[in-house]
């Protein structure tokens, strides 16, 4: 059984972090905060390497685009930003929802963004073109839209008003599951053949996708309120989630057995799980973000060395 420990601690907001996610290879990770603001880090040396300013409230959402060159953003401001890494300019400023933008996603090819938000919406907007207007909009929603996940062919949609949405987008169809209770996440699990689902009935689900049939169901932990997050490891083994009385819950994917319970140093609500390492990121309500390794990890890390970033060298330190 791995056990997993709390290795690094990264500061730099100045209120709670609302998002932290790795990017696409795990040697980085950007995090958005309350203070309007997105950091990105080296996780594993604890150190921040660029501050991207802009919004003018919130930042919601935060994900890195597949070549690891841009990022793109959500904020209570109504907008959603599309960034370049490396100069960490504002290439794009989306408007058009008419409420807080929860959430963003980039498609496998980095050359389309989506963001979904308050008024129950979800943007599709063409990176590659010069207009600012939506390619498409999915409004199927009946109430705030809470997390957007993409395949190669498929558009995933967590949305309060209980539902997920999977829009197949070969087949040009919608597929739609009722679990009930508010919906606060949704993920693809990493062989992109079932759905992970976060709501706020103290339960994490995993859902065939095709079928949407129950495959298990994660409990014991606190979720009635909050916008929390779940995520499965890299090899799906285990199922992760952050709950509400500031702990992580660790579960056997099969069996649905508790395999661990983390204390955490406050509340987090968002985590992130590297792509393909053990590790994980947790983002807290104190303005810190804790990386949680298993053992040798760490090791096995700082003997690969670091890596450069494809579309820009590390800045000295």
């Amino acid at each position: 059984m791995l056990k997993v420990k709390p290795a690094v601690t990264l500061k730099g907001h100045q209120g709670p972090v609302n998002q932290v996610s790795y990017n696409s290879n795990g040697e980085y990770c950007s995090s958005a905060g309350d203070d309007k603001i997105i950091i990105l880090w080296n996780p594993l040396d604890g150190v921040k390497l660029k501050v991207y300013g802009g919004h003018g409230q919130s930042v919601r959402h935060v994900i890195s685009s597949h070549d690891n060159c841009h990022l793109a953003s959500a904020s209570a401001d109504r907008c959603a930003f599309y960034w370049d890494v490396a100069s960490g300019s504002i290439l794009r400023r989306f408007r058009g929802h008419e409420s807080v933008v929860n959430c963003v996603a980039f498609d496998k090819t980095s050359s389309v963004m989506m963001s979904g938000g308050n008024d129950s919406t979800v943007r599709i907007m063409d990176l590659k073109s010069r207009s600012y207007e939506p390619i498409q909009i999915l409004a199927d929603a009946k109430d705030s839209i809470t997390s957007i996940g993409v395949s190669d062919d498929e558009i995933i949609v967590g949305s309060v008003d209980g539902r997920i949405r999977i829009y197949d987008l070969r087949m040009g169809k919608l597929h739609e599951d009722y679990v009930g209770e508010s919906i606060t996440n949704v993920r693809f699990s990493n062989d992109v053949q079932s759905v992970i689902v976060s709501s706020t009935d103290n339960t994490v689900r995993l859902i065939d996708k095709t079928s949407g049939q129950l495959l298990n169901d994660y409990t014991g932990h606190a979720h009635s309120k909050l916008q929390l997050q779940a995520a499965s490891w890299y090899d799906d083994s285990s199922v992760l989630s952050t709950c509400e009385n500031s702990k992580v819950f660790v579960w056997d994917l099969i069996s649905g057995n508790v395999r661990q319970t983390l204390d955490l140093p406050a509340l987090a609500q968002t985590i992130s799980v590297h792509p393909s390492r053990y590790q994980f990121l947790t983002g807290h309500v104190s303005g810190q973000i804790n990386l949680w390794i298993t053992k040798g990890e760490k090791k096995a890390d700082e003997e690969e060395g670091a890596k450069s970033m494809s579309c820009w060298a590390l800045p000295p330190r």
